[in-house]
């Protein structure tokens, strides 16, 4: 799935742009497409995800969420990115 996310890293370094997303088990990975500063993927387990929310800017929807020292959001591109990520990380974080 694809979706423009930003990660903020200690509230001061930030980084943006599209990027491919999947689940796999515990793990959310998360591979930059284009425009963000890091190069690598980033790996995330799911069940150290802290303070979900979701929200809308503007008039698209958005979920945000902290992981160790990041703050990462995801904003709605379409196509069913939004419910899919929603649907995942209240499965992971459920369980």
């Amino acid at each position: 799935m694809f979706a423009y996310i930003e990660v903020i890293q200690n509230n001061s370094s930030v980084s943006y742009g599209y990027s491919n997303f999947s689940f796999s088990g515990n793990l959310l990975s998360i591979k930059p497409l284009k425009g963000m500063k890091q190069s690598g993927q980033i790996d995330i387990f799911v069940d150290q995800i802290t303070k979900v929310s979701e929200d809308t800017y503007y008039s698209w929807n958005r979920i945000k969420f902290d992981y160790r020292d990041s703050h990462f959001v995801f904003l709605y591109s379409g196509f069913g990115e939004f419910d899919y990520l929603k649907e995942h990380l209240i499965t992971e974080i459920m369980a």
